[in-house]
């Protein structure tokens, strides 16, 4: 029977590296490899007025941690929150001026690390890295609920 390679290796690579390109070309805009903060913004660039729930379940980051990147980013006068006019008890995050003209440059340093990564790749491989990747992603989602409805089993 072939051992199967253990694909952590790779993913822990791939982020480990990308955190120190991350802080090498964003570092400078107090942006290094934060938790969620680019997820935040790519999010906030597609869809502004949004809650921290909503950018939470969207880009698949735990509720704490998007909570800590919006306050960086506000703190840091890149996005802005306002108190929901239906909800008193939730915020809607809006980006600022600042917020948006960050987005060339964020979406620049994004390209750059993708095409880094795949150089030398056919268009079809990309197609099918995105693919893989993103069926990877939603096994490690249904992993994370599972791994979320036993804790919850298991604490009553």
């Amino acid at each position: 029977m072939q051992k199967i390679p253990y694909i952590g290796k790779w993913i822990s690579g791939l982020y480990r590296i990308g955190q120190s390109f991350f802080d090498h070309h964003l570092g400078t805009y107090s942006l290094g490899s934060g938790n969620g903060y680019y997820a935040c913004l790519t999010f906030l660039y597609q869809q502004e007025g949004v809650t921290q729930d909503t950018i939470s379940k969207h880009v698949a980051i735990d509720k704490t941690t998007i909570a800590r990147a919006i306050m960086k980013l506000e703190s840091l006068g890149y996005i802005e929150r306002h108190v929901d006019r239906l909800d008193r008890r939730a915020n809607q995050v809006y980006l600022t001026e600042k917020g948006r003209s960050f987005q060339p440059i964020l979406e620049s340093t994004l390209t750059q690390w993708t095409t880094s990564l795949t150089r030398g790749f056919t268009p079809e491989e990309i197609q099918m890295t995105y693919i893989l990747l993103e069926k990877m992603t939603q096994n490690a989602l249904l992993i994370k609920e599972n791994l979320n409805s036993q804790e919850k089993s298991s604490q009553k």
